[in-house]
């Protein structure tokens, strides 16, 4: 039988997680926009290979932000922490990069508007697939 303490505890430790979270998504955000957004439109660069650059700084910024931090998770090893973030990222950015390109190839969306949709997907799924899988407790 779970006690109301023991409910109340878990659903304010994930809320601040999920706050947590949130704002390391805010600066990955911002790494992965200025750099992104910075290649694609001030240096030509296509907006495939501007993604990519942009989400591996927020990939690394957010593996050590989110250990240190958010999850705070020091049970299991870094090395394995990292191995499963890093699987975690590849299908969500994957998965990303799948709809932002059908959105901007297929529905016509301009690009700008389609990173920014795929950064809030991006954002969703990856925070629950690290609180199962990479950070689980």
């Amino acid at each position: 039988m779970v006690t109301y303490n023991a409910f109340k505890n878990k659903f304010f430790n994930l809320f601040g997680q999920i706050i947590k979270y949130g704002l390391v998504g805010i600066i990955n955000t911002l790494i992965t926009a200025v750099i992104l957004f910075t290649l694609m439109n001030c240096f030509g660069v296509s907006y495939k290979a501007s993604n990519a650059a942009g989400y591996i700084a927020g990939f690394i910024n957010s593996f050590f932000m989110n250990k240190l931090w958010t999850f705070k998770e020091n049970r299991t090893s870094t090395l394995t922490q990292f191995i499963r973030f890093t699987a975690v990222f590849v299908v969500c950015y994957l998965l990303q990069r799948g709809l932002l390109i059908f959105l901007v190839e297929n529905l016509i969306i301009d690009k700008n508007i389609a990173q920014l949709i795929g950064m809030a997907f991006y954002t969703i799924i990856s925070f629950i697939f690290n609180k199962l899988f990479s950070f689980k407790d």
